[in-house]
């Protein structure tokens, strides 16, 4: 009887960071301290890409707005 092992599996995890709004004008120092930290930016243009060419994006306001 011969036993057949299973291929072996690499798993990959992901982290996802989020720069907030009000601190977007040192989006390349806050690059530099995640690869720094040993993080791989793999994927960067698509919010700038949405954010350009998305005719449906909500409008940004500066001020927080409370009723």
């Amino acid at each position: 009887m011969e036993l057949s092992m299973p291929p072996p599996q690499i798993y990959v995890e992901k982290t996802l960071a989020i720069i907030k709004p009000d601190i977007v004008d040192k989006e390349e120092e806050i690059q530099d301290i995640i690869l720094r930290s040993g993080f791989t930016i793999v994927q960067i243009w698509l919010a700038d890409w949405l954010l350009k060419n998305n005719p449906n994006k909500p409008k940004l306001c500066h001020h927080p707005v409370a009723e």
